[in-house]
């Protein structure tokens, strides 16, 4: 198309320019040199063009890449199918985002093929002739609605990656088991109920990724000692695969939301290079003692399910960073605060009625999340996660915060929402680091002062409460965006709020404000800013 044609003009010219510069050697070779790459969109000439000149100096023998990728064909037209019987060396074939239904017969003569992309099209098959590929080591066939895959698959015996994400099988057939090189298979979001059990006998995979089908029972997968990530998260399945416990080269292993009740605890003796484990969404109750075995675990997910408590080993696991445990029924942290490596703890949505003083040990804390519990009462100690960036602890029942928060001074973002709190602290003022505070569905009656000094606060919610008056200082938090009130007892506004430079989302609903005209409250949040501005250079012309 005139694209095409645009793209070619723009390629060429660069390309000119690029020979003008580079005249270093003098003697240029006589003999054309062969062509042994046609990428659409960087040739300069047609496929057309290409072949006859590939023919003309006798290296079509010599092409090792086709590209014929994004070209929009709902086909491959009978001229470039015989080109595919020409090109017998061709090594690289890309015919991925177009939309091929099919693939033609032709594709069985290209024997030397080593890498195949045909992802992102609408193939529905594939052809048998496929079998022939038999140097094949990469098949991407990702985004496309094969419900079946033909026996003849089997053949492809040097393949190292089957990327199969993202289709309409039902099945995959027993041959599988032939690819005895497969380092790397992936089959998520499929409609799978089964793996066949000839997998057993792919040993040198590396890599199974079955997420996101319908499987209810795997195979026993013991003998692949060489998997380093088995990713069966969202399917039904109710029990891990028999014979996990043995792939100790295992790094991840991802569980998520299936209906596994317990964790088998010989599972966890073999996997001391585990780095990743994801159990969220489970129907766990508890947690063996043996976790304290994974001594390389890094990242824990144990959210969503019904854990109410934990073994005293769990806090033994020394080099846990992220801990995800939210949604379950945990009510103390007496294991939690020995994990002194960690960085990320989300425990929202669980039983705590309090903090403990040694939660001072987690000295690399970065992001705390403790909403949604019944903590009353925040502790001065929490002033020592001096790394903190995030704190989250809304949706308790809060009546107060300590003035030490003001020592955490990396926090970026504050969530005090759905609490019972009436005032800040007034040294709130020294977070210079705040981006975010909410402090919405409060009882607050007044802000202090000192907000003002928060020159790098973006957002500031301070919806239903019980205020009265926004305090003028407000006017200097020059990076502010965002500045919502609604639901408060308000009745006039700081005329210095029309200084917010960056302002762009000013909440004001529902506050009497009845000392500002009714045809300027009626005319929404813009008229009231110019007012404000009206009455602030009135002020200043006095």
């Amino acid at each position: 198309g005139g694209d095409n044609a645009m793209a070619d003009r723009k390629i060429q010219a660069s390309k000119k320019k690029e020979k003008k510069g580079g005249k270093k050697g003098k003697h240029e070779p006589a003999t054309p040199r062969a062509p042994t790459e046609f990428i659409n969109k960087v040739n300069p000439q047609t496929l057309d063009q290409f072949i006859e000149e590939a023919l003309e100096v006798g290296k079509i023998e010599e092409v090792l890449t086709l590209d014929l990728s994004r070209k929009k064909m709902s086909e491959i037209t009978p001229r470039i199918r015989f080109y595919f019987r020409m090109l017998r060396n061709l090594v690289n074939l890309n015919l991925y985002c177009n939309k091929l239904r099919t693939l033609p017969p032709e594709l069985g003569e290209m024997r030397s093929l080593t890498r195949l992309g045909a992802n992102e099209n609408h193939l529905n098959d594939l052809p048998k002739e496929i079998e022939n590929l038999t140097n094949l080591q990469l098949l991407d066939l990702r985004f496309n609605r094969l419900s079946t895959l033909p026996p003849e698959i089997g053949k492809l015996t040097a393949l190292k990656k089957l990327f199969l994400r993202f289709n309409k099988l039902v099945k995959i057939p027993d041959e599988i088991g032939n690819l005895h090189q497969l380092e790397v298979f992936s089959v998520r979001n499929n409609r799978l109920v089964s793996i066949p059990a000839t997998i057993s006998n792919l040993t040198n995979l590396e890599v199974l990724d079955v997420q996101h089908n319908q499987i209810a029972m795997m195979p026993s997968i013991g003998v692949l000692t060489k998997l380093t990530s088995l990713d069966v998260q969202y399917n039904c399945l109710q029990a891990l695969p028999d014979g996990v416990w043995n792939l100790t080269k295992l790094t991840g292993l991802h569980v998520k939301y299936n209906q596994i009740k317990d964790i088998p605890s010989n599972l966890l003796m073999n996997m001391g290079g585990l780095e990743e484990l994801d159990f969220e969404g489970n129907r766990l109750c508890n947690v063996p003692p043996q976790m304290q075995a994974l001594t390389s675990l890094k990242k824990l997910y144990l959210s969503r399910n019904n854990i109410s408590n934990l073994p005293a080993e769990f806090g033994q696991l020394r080099c846990v960073e992220e801990l995800y445990i939210n949604d379950n029924n945990i009510s103390s942290l007496a294991e939690i605060v020995h994990l002194s490596t960690l960085r990320v703890l989300n425990m929202s949505n669980n039983n705590l009625m309090e903090v403990p003083k040694e939660i001072t040990h987690l000295t690399v804390l970065r992001e705390l999340n403790f909403g949604a519990n019944y903590l009353k009462h925040l502790i001065p100690e929490i002033g020592h996660l001096k790394n903190m960036t995030h704190l989250e602890l809304n949706d308790n029942t809060l009546e107060d915060i300590p003035d030490e928060i003001s020592e955490l001074a990396e926090l970026q973002v504050l969530n005090l929402e759905g609490n019972q709190l009436r005032v800040l602290p007034d040294n709130i003022g020294k977070m210079k680091n705040l981006q975010k505070i909410f402090l919405g569905y409060n009882r607050l009656v007044e802000i202090t002062r000192e907000i003002g000094n928060l020159t790098d606060l973006v957002e500031l919610n301070l919806d239903e409460n019980k205020l009265k008056v926004l305090p003028p200082e407000i006017g200097n938090m020059a990076s502010l965006e965002v500045l919502s009130f609604n639901e408060n007892d308000i009745n006039d506004l700081p005329d210095e709020l029309y200084l917010l430079d960056h302002l762009r989302l000013f909440g004001m609903d529902d506050n009497p404000l009845e000392d500002i005209p009714t045809r300027i409250t009626e005319g929404g949040s813009q008229e009231v800013f110019n007012f404000l501005g009206q009455r602030l250079a009135a002020k200043q012309g006095i």
